[in-house]
């Protein structure tokens, strides 16, 4: 039974050892060691393809195959997830698979009644902090989730990221713009997208390149150390690139920093994150106030710069910021927007600034423990997240770190032509709308395509996309455009992936006038419950016997020739070929006699039937009776009456249709398996017998049999050693 568990929820609780180290990180609670896979470059992970309850389109895959791509995609890190196949199943407890499941029923043990947790990660690992097997679980039976918005629903991308970040070893994150913030709000989606945090963890993890590092230690004005201050550095446009936290000794380190120019300032967690949400729940130093470092540093990619000792101020009744809020807050690009925040000390008389300057903040109300603003974003801003500064009429201050997440306007889908297209693939689409951006992509179905990828969407402009379909399962698809930032716009039924009926082969072509013809017709993409058209008339009888092949018998009409013959799916998908009706009965064969003969041919044998013509008459052995196609010619064919011919057999082998046709009119009918040639059986095989016990003999077959229980008694064995010596560990996370 597994023991060790990850846990997101709306509070969630965790324990871990701090160190000097980005603290975003896990730590092994014992010794220290960061909590990471070994391999980290090739992570296999499964997505089960059970629905979870109130998404029945499936499009929970590529919602979460979105979520992996954004790990994926950091710059400067070698962490690479890759999807294995997962069967349906919600067995997390298999060690060989690390599955995203949707839990119903609390099989788990981690969602009892009640259950503040939305999702839960169990974590399994080594003594070393390698990580041996890692699970994604929904609570599906106590939240409702979504990929469309839906009202009262969580966003299934927003979780998984999250929840990607702890299966790859990250802890969580006191930056409020950060995807491992530690709480999640219904409908929110701007975990959807990696801050700058989230970066600096995966390339602290999994490092790929080379980056900055700064180092320094925070302490109070009598000299005592400060244990837990959040250290946040900011770039200069105001922007919060990176975070740490100090150790016992008041030591801290930030690591994955690009290179540049930053501010570095400490500020308590004591909301809306504190030492509860971190692993072990440290009791935290919170008795000091936001305090800056004085000046800014510039640190080049590769260096490691010391700040020195920062000393803080004492602590105040100020606090910007509860785990109640939504966070982060969204403040759109060129938009003037309300926001609101809860804390403590929030008093008229107070000043509400942003760390970036461009950004224009206006308090409407004040109100204690609450206060509303607007803030105006020029339209030109640079994206990221943006601190926000109360200072109260004494000169406090509180800081919340990240509180604001620059976006762009919501990409707005307003056509997609044509709205229909083959669900096998190939059609170009033309999405027109506006607010469309680099970096974007585009779901339609259970397929993803990413902008200027191969296989993916081009941006045409702001205002038009286009792409080529893939092979996309069947249905009416919202068409969703997620810009970069992870906010969406999408078209609710935009596009039809239909079962678009090809049309290969109609047999017999022509048929009788006076109706009655058995037609067969074979291609691909025929539906259940498809209808055969000729020249508008509906036919009777139509057998869907595969998506390959159907059957239906023809109408009375006029004699015509050149006539379109259509099938129709469900849904009013088509694929055309001809047909022509022509005056008189059609050839009707029944009986072949004798059914067998010598595959050299040349015997003479009677077909009898009924219609068969007098003139223009052919009849063909081994035709494919599905199509008429192929087959050879009889060698002589002589007709007795219009119910009877006499036929001389070619040469052949095997049980072969036959074929009787009027090659005037294109009539024809197939018995099917009519005629058997008989004959010596020729040729010769190889037989091989391995040696049995006792015959003196080795057997290759036994030694591989005996190697591999071998080998799989020397596995087994080596992994009962390495497991008795290494126990996994037990991580309560929340």
């Amino acid at each position: 039974m597994k023991s060790s568990t990850l846990l997101l929820s709306a509070g969630c609780t965790m324990s871990f050892c701090l160190g000097v180290s980005a603290h975003i990180r896990i730590l092994h609670p014992s010794n220290g060691n960061p909590v990471r896979w070994s391999d980290g470059s090739n992570v296999g992970i499964a997505i089960s393809p059970l629905n979870p309850s109130g998404v029945g389109d499936g499009s929970h895959v590529t919602a979460l195959r979105n979520t992996v791509e954004a790990w994926n995609s950091v710059p400067g890190s070698f962490a690479h997830l890759v999807e294995t196949p997962a069967a349906e199943t919600s067995d997390w407890n298999a060690d060989n698979i690390h599955l995203i499941t949707f839990e119903q029923d609390n099989a788990s043990g981690y969602f009892p009644a009640g259950s503040g947790t939305v999702a839960v990660t169990p974590i399994f690992f080594f003594g070393s902090g390698a990580i041996a097997d890692a699970d994604i679980l929904f609570n599906d039976g106590g939240y409702s989730f979504s990929t469309d918005g839906a009202a009262g629903t969580f966003d299934i991308a927003d979780v998984a990221t999250h929840e990607l970040g702890h299966f790859l070893g990250l802890d969580h994150s006191g930056s409020a713009g950060a995807t491992m913030f530690p709480y999640v709000s219904p409908t929110g989606i701007l975990h959807r997208s990696l801050s700058v945090d989230d970066l600096n963890g995966i390339r602290h993890n999994y490092p790929g390149a080379s980056f900055a590092s700064l180092t320094g230690t925070v302490e109070r004005a009598d000299g005592s150390p400060v244990f837990g201050a959040h250290l946040v550095a900011r770039d200069e446009d105001g922007r919060l690139v990176g975070a740490t936290i100090t150790d016992v000794a008041g030591a801290y380190r930030f690591e994955g920093l690009e290179g540049g120019t930053y501010a570095v300032y400490a500020t308590p967690l004591d909301a809306p994150v504190s030492g509860a949400n971190l692993t072990g729940s440290p009791d935290l130093d919170t008795d000091f106030q936001f305090t800056n470092l004085p000046g800014q540093v510039l640190a080049a990619p590769g260096a490691v710069v010391d700040l020195g000792t920062l000393v803080v101020a004492a602590d105040a009744v100020l606090q910007l910021g509860r785990s109640s809020d939504s966070l982060p807050l969204r403040g759109i690009r060129g938009q003037e927007v309300t926001l609101s925040l809860r804390g403590a000390g929030l008093d008229l008389g107070s000043t509400l600034t942003a760390s970036d300057s461009d950004l224009t903040v206006t308090p409407v109300n004040w109100l204690g423990s609450f206060v509303s603003f607007r803030v105006d974003v020029p339209l030109a801003e640079d994206l990221g997240h943006v601190d926000l500064i109360v200072t109260n009429a004494a000169g406090d201050r509180a800081v919340l770190a990240g509180a604001i997440e620059l976006t762009p306007p919501d990409p707005i889908v307003n056509t997609v032509s044509p709205a229909s297209g083959s669900n096998t693939g190939g059609t170009p689409l033309a999405i027109l709308g506006s607010n469309f951006s680099a970096g974007l992509r585009v779901v339609v179905g259970d397929r993803i395509y990413e902008e200027g990828q191969p296989g993916g969407a081009t941006l045409v402009s702001s205002s038009e996309l286009q792409l080529t379909t893939s092979a996309t399962v069947g249905g009416l698809h919202d068409v969703v455009v997620i810009d970069a930032s992870g906010v969406e716009g999408r078209l609710g039924n935009g596009f039809l992936s239909a079962q678009i009926p090809v049309v290969s082969s109609v047999f017999p072509g022509t048929g009788s006038a006076d109706g009655g013809t058995v037609v067969t017709v074979t291609g691909v993409e025929f539906a259940s419950g498809a209808e055969v058209r000729i020249d508008g008339v509906v036919q009777a009888n139509v057998v869907v016997e595969s998506s390959e092949k159907l059957a239906f018998t023809t109408a009375a009409a006029g004699p015509e020739s050149g006539l379109e013959l259509s099938v129709v799916n469900p849904g009013g998908s088509a694929g055309a070929s001809n047909f022509s009706y022509v005056a008189g009965a059609d050839p009707d064969l029944v009986d072949v006699d004798p059914p067998s003969g010598e595959s050299g041919g040349g015997e003479l044998i009677e077909l009898s039937g009924s219609n068969f013509p007098d003139e223009h008459l052919e009849v063909r052995f081994g035709v494919d009776p599905e199509t008429g196609a192929g087959g050879v010619l009889a060698a002589s064919v002589e007709r007795l009456d219009s119910s009877t011919l006499r036929v001389e057999t070619p040469g052949g082998s095997g049980t072969q249709s036959v074929l009787v046709r009027n090659t005037d009119t294109g009539q024809a009918d197939v018995l099917e398996a009519a005629y058997t040639y008989e004959g010596a059986s020729g040729g010769g095989g190889c037989t091989m017998a391995l040696p049995g016990p006792g015959s003196g003999g080795s057997s290759a077959g036994a030694l591989l049999v005996w190697s591999l229980a071998g080998l799989i008694a020397a596995v087994a064995g080596l992994l009962a050693g390495t497991r008795a010596t290494e126990p996994r560990r037990p991580l309560p996370l929340a």
